[in-house]
């Protein structure tokens, strides 16, 4: 029996922490960064992806295809009030007008086939001002319902013909809005996103999302003439009338510039806010005024809006930067070069869900829903002109905003405090060798840590404590507890990729809304792939070995491999991935690990790298995501169990070996979803285990899964990947510069790991026929009561996750 060994925490001193939400200028934000948008907000569902003038002028259409409902929204271009809100079953980006301006076409993006419906593309009748109030007629494919979605749409200026992007198929198909029939279809790359006419309609442009590439094509023949290469994650285009065409390429923070007349690219815009950026400005929408002489460009991640002066080829001038709302991901001017229109995919602000499922709350309209359905997008009005004066006055207010600069990829933030064995400079490395990093899933800090006294707890939500993680708490209790974590991502979906990355691309973030939402389902694609890669790149690179362990790799069986976040980048490298068995307990999964860890030990002294332990390794343990109470799975508290147990195991292995001296290991959760936590629902539970850890501290310094990536990468001497990891704070507080080689010893489960649920469970219904394929197809506030039911009993009502955001406030000074 293994003894409890006590342990005073002592808090560590923290930079002030900022509670996020409104003041005098704008609104903070989880990640560090701040929004100040302009002008008049207009309200709509989250995700805007198109915004277009009606060619009378009288109105602007935006579309929005996220979590919540799809559909249009019609805005008043004189008072800019909305008109109408057109719901539809689902809706993707595409917009384009008829010759005659009487006719809106709206893509209908993928409807998962409901009731074995195809996808349609949606007409509109459209006359003074206003729409149809629902489509006239819908075109229709003859493919496969899961071959369709429907992205960019332009109309033919003389023709009866609309050209309609099919990003699942990787066709442009031709319909005739005559008769409504398929032309042609016209094979382009993979994931065509946008489309755009030549001025005389003899060549038609797409941007292929996943190909980097643009695709013209010869309208009389319907054929491919060329594909020019371009920069990473082409997707919104615009045409200037002297035959430029203006691409955006998100993982590249540019505008490519190409001469339509030569087909040669002519010039590369650049939208961040530094030189020397890495991914994370997110160009990912356009918009020309009518003179073209101003492109306006949407940077997403940086929350604002490049301003390019383009009116002399090949020698386009940035101009500034205008404030906008959170992840702009549509723009537009109005015809008459008054007024710009931004359209932001989250909106200006966060919400709590005071009034969520279950809520004790009094009835009433604010804060129904979760993190997910709570968010909602938002069109902010700008009048242009006396914004054009104050531009300077503008970008220095975009800059104060924004925590990152250049100088933080070779120097991380200062160390404000006590010597630590993490260096702030970028690439020496330290005396740590080799790192751990664990990823398991969706707890929050209450669910685990809420019974502990010291530290930021709320009992009352601690379902999994003492007596369920006994490991978990012990480690926190001898080493640094952390009681101010996050997780940057909100679903695994973009989870794995935070987790791995310290980003999520363009296409990722437009992916995963109307997928949970249960709209569509996206088809897999390497757009999701981040420009820089993966931690394991970063190794590459820097000529160090990598192991995963299931991390993008899991193995379903022998034959067929499942990897439902597949990096597509180089996981065989120096060490191949292992991969590990989809259905196993943690614990069985950690001896594996182990197995091959004792090997390592072996050959502590070989010369060889390839039999070392690796310099990196990057391990799953999933298991605490449960399956809720479908009859004969493991309970829930047997699976959380499970994995506290097998993190124990690896624990105590490692801190017994001789490669202890040198060694970090550090767990996180992907995503936090929406369990219970009294702070915030993104709060999570971390770990940081090494000789070096600050042992029986808490530390209470905002920390984010960037701010561990950003320790990982310190250590190791590893580059940032991204704009967000360089500028979060590495762990500085919890890992000082002394070490002490005390060995962790690992508790037996003091429940029954093999617990099983009864048919007759609370919620065993509702969890026999949730899927559990992969992460997060369940529901996830549905799943999380399952378990805090199953732990607290049925008549036991689960407290609310809470939603608010929490940052430590660091603004780069522009003068």
């Amino acid at each position: 029996m293994n003894a409890i060994i006590l342990v005073c925490l002592v808090a560590l001193s923290a930079d002030p922490v900022v509670l996020p939400g409104a003041d005098e200028q704008g609104y903070t934000l989880p990640n560090g960064w701040r929004i100040t948008p302009l002008g008049k907000s207009v309200h709509t569902e989250d995700l805007l992806l198109n915004i277009q003038p009606s060619p009378d002028g009288k109105v602007m259409i935006a579309q929005h295809g996220g979590y919540n409902p799809h559909g249009v929204v019609v805005i008043d271009t004189a008072t800019d009030e909305v008109l109408q809100r057109i719901t539809l079953p689902s809706a993707w980006f595409g917009l384009a007008w008829n010759p005659k301006g009487n006719r809106l076409y709206v893509s209908g993006g993928n409807n998962k086939g409901k009731d074995g419906a195809v996808a349609p593309i949606y007409e509109f009748e459209y006359a003074d001002g206003k729409l149809s109030e629902k489509p006239i007629r819908t075109l229709l494919e003859t493919v496969a319902p899961n071959e369709i979605y429907w992205a960019g749409l332009v109309h033919h200026p003389v023709k009866e013909l609309l050209y309609a992007a099919n990003r699942t198929a990787g066709d442009i198909v031709v319909f005739n809005t005559g008769s409504g029939e398929v032309v042609k279809r016209i094979r382009a790359e993979v994931n065509p996103c946008d489309l755009i006419l030549s001025a005389d309609a003899s060549r038609l442009y797409c941007s292929n999302w996943a190909s980097d590439s643009v695709s013209v094509i010869d309208t009389e023949r319907m054929e491919v003439q060329s594909t020019i290469a371009v920069g990473d994650n082409p997707s919104d285009m615009v045409l200037h009338s002297d035959g430029r065409l203006f691409v955006c390429c998100a993982n590249d923070n540019t505008v490519i510039a190409i001469d339509t007349l030569t087909g040669r690219k002519t010039e590369t815009i650049v939208t961040s806010m530094f030189p020397n950026a890495p991914e994370g400005s997110t160009p990912n929408a356009l918009a020309l005024d009518p003179a073209g002489k101003t492109l306006y460009i949407a940077n997403a991640d940086n929350n604002n809006v490049c301003v390019v002066n383009v009116e002399e080829s090949g020698e386009s001038d940035v101009l500034g930067f205008i404030p906008a709302g959170w992840y702009p991901s549509a723009i537009a001017v109005s015809p008459d070069n008054s007024k710009l229109y931004i359209g932001n995919a989250k909106g200006n602000a966060s919400a709590s869900n005071i009034r969520g499922p279950h809520s004790p709350l009094p009835d009433g309209d604010e804060g129904k829903g979760t993190v997910k359905s709570l968010m909602k997008g938002t069109i902010n009005i700008v009048e242009m002109p006396g914004q054009r004066r104050k531009l300077r006055e503008l970008t220095r207010q975009a800059y104060k905003n924004c925590p990152y600069n250049d100088e933080l990829m070779a120097l991380a933030r200062p160390n404000t405090g006590a010597a630590s064995v993490v260096p702030r400079a970028a690439g020496p490395g330290s005396p740590v060798k080799h790192v751990i990093y664990i990823i398991k899933e969706n707890r929050t800090y209450d669910q685990v840590f809420g019974d502990i006294e010291k530290g930021n707890g709320d009992p009352r939500l601690a379902i999994f404590g003492e007596e369920i993680t006994p490991n978990h708490h012990a480690i926190a209790e001898q080493f640094v507890l952390l009681d101010n974590i996050y997780c940057d991502a909100e679903v695994s979906a973009d989870g794995h990729q935070w987790s791995n990355a310290a980003y999520a691309t363009d296409y990722m973030e437009k992916m995963w809304p109307a997928g949970y939402g249960g709209k569509s389902d996206s088809p897999r694609s390497a757009a999701i792939l981040p420009g820089a890669g993966y931690l394991w790149d970063q190794c590459h690179r820097k000529g160090l070995t990598y192991r995963s362990y299931g991390e993008f790799a899991w193995r379903q069986s022998e034959s067929e491999d499942m990897a439902p976040y597949d990096s597509g980048s180089n996981l065989e490298g120096h060490v191949a991935p292992k991969y590990l068995s989809w259905g196993a307990r943690d614990y069985e999964n950690a001896a594996e690990f182990i197995k091959e860890f004792d090997e390592y030990e072996k050959n502590y002294d070989n010369p060889d790298p390839a039999k070392r332990l690796p310099n990196f390794i990057v391990l799953a343990l999933p298991e605490d995501h449960t399956r809720g109470t479908r009859p004969g799975e493991h309970t829930p508290r047997a699976a959380v169990a499970s994995n506290d147990y097998g993190l124990g195991l690896i624990i105590e292995r490692v801190s017994h070996s001789k490669y202890w001296p040198e060694l970090a290991l550090f767990t996180i959760q992907d995503d936090a979803q929406d369990g219970p936590d009294h702070v915030d629902a993104r709060r999570t539970v971390g770990l940081v285990v090494s000789p070096y850890v600050r042992r029986g501290t808490i530390d209470s310094t905002l920390y984010t899964t960037s701010s561990m990536l950003r320790t990982i990468e310190l250590l190791l001497g590893l580059q940032p990947m991204s704009q967000f990891d360089a500028a979060a704070t590495p762990m500085y507080a919890s890992l000082g510069d002394k070490a002490d080689l005390t060995p962790y010893t690992h508790f037996e489960p003091r429940i029954d790991i093999q617990e099983r649920n009864l048919a007759t469970a609370w919620g065993a219904k509702d969890s026999s026929e949730m899927d559990f394929t992969e992460y997060d197809r369940t529901p996830m506030f549905a799943l999380n009561e399952v378990v805090w039911k199953s732990v607290k009993g049925g008549d036991s009502e689960m407290p609310l996750p809470v939603h608010r955001f929490h940052f430590a406030s660091v603004f780069t000074e522009v003068e």
